[in-house]
């Protein structure tokens, strides 16, 4: 049976010999639960058209309650397809993408939407370090991306590695390209350019950051791979030689082409071009923690952001 979610507007299928919580945790939903036998409420949700059959004889739900279309999906099941209000269910990013993993390091694939860490707050739990740490244990964080940026991210196996990879990072040894889409068409080019601008935190309005002189030095590479004029927007790689938090977005937004979908830095017109934030890290190289030897990984651009056949060196 189909099952039609307000106001997110999406759709899961349900099987009629299961109830509409564990319908919709398969489909890959976080739902407001915590037990399953109807008891602690918390999943309550409207019921806006369509019919469903409790497995209960008397559900945890009042008469005045079912009058108002209140249900419990934990011990309801459906009986046709169904419209359902619950504004605090989210569709969880897709699953855990393992592009690499020996003794020493796993290579991740992270989704845009997708914590890299674990936030403050129950609804911030749900992270690409717990998926990987359900797996693998013993992963240890080695460094970040933003929610909003899909792509590649390291975590070691032990701490040894932990230690070295952190310590290439720090010392300029991992070359990280990543693919952006920004507003404004720039000439295509083959030449690297530089911006060196030093980033604050702007703490009235955190987590945003600025351009300030009395911020930290930053700096990044940038060449232009393809532009579009019918869309106003250019296909930019982005090399970041040094780690700010918000550094892309930043730099690019001061630059004047702010990034498609950034919530954060984009005009309203600019954060409307896409539902995501089109920054994507691309291609990681690196010394590999156990024996040296560079390695490079890539991760496949999203829609909008594939560079084709244009040479990245």
């Amino acid at each position: 049976m189909k099952v039609h979610v307000l106001p997110q507007g999406d759709t899961f299928e349900v099987d009629t010999s299961c109830s509409l919580l564990e319908g919709a945790e398969r489909a890959g939903w976080r739902w407001p639960s915590a037990c399953r036998n109807g008891t602690c409420r918390s999943c309550l949700c409207r019921l806006v058209a369509g019919e469903i059959r409790y497995t209960l004889e008397w559900p945890g739900v009042s008469a005045e309650e079912k009058a108002q279309g209140w249900i419990l999906p934990c011990v309801a099941r459906a009986q046709s397809e169904l419209t359902i209000e619950q504004p605090a269910a989210r569709k969880l990013p897709p699953a855990l993408s393992l592009l690499w993993s020996d003794d020493d390091l796993l290579v991740l694939d992270k989704p845009s939407g997708l914590l890299a860490v674990p936030g403050k707050g129950p609804d911030k739990q749900d992270c690409l370090s717990r998926r990987v740490t359900d797996t693998y244990p013993e992963a240890l964080v080695v460094h970040r991306l933003d929610q909003g940026t899909s792509g590649l991210m390291l975590m070691a196996r032990n701490p040894e590695a932990q230690k070295k990879l952190g310590h290439a990072f720090e010392h300029r040894q991992v070359d990280k390209v990543y693919l952006a889409r920004v507003q404004g068409v720039l000439p295509a080019s083959s030449d690297w350019q530089t911006i060196d601008l030093p980033i604050l935190l702007d703490w009235p309005h955190r987590p945003r950051h600025i351009i300030d002189p009395s911020g930290r030095p930053s700096q990044t590479l940038w060449r232009c791979l393809q532009s579009d004029p019918q869309s106003q927007s250019s296909l930019l790689a982005l090399r970041p030689l040094t780690g700010r938090t918000h550094q892309l977005r930043v730099h690019l937004r001061a630059f004047g082409h702010p990034i498609w979908g950034d919530a954060l830095y984009a005009p309203e017109a600019v954060q409307a071009r896409s539902n995501r934030l089109l920054l994507h890290a691309w291609r990681l190289t690196l010394p590999h923690p156990r024996h040296g030897t560079s390695q490079q990984w890539e991760a496949a651009p999203p829609p909008g952001l594939n560079p084709g056949n244009v040479s990245v060196v």
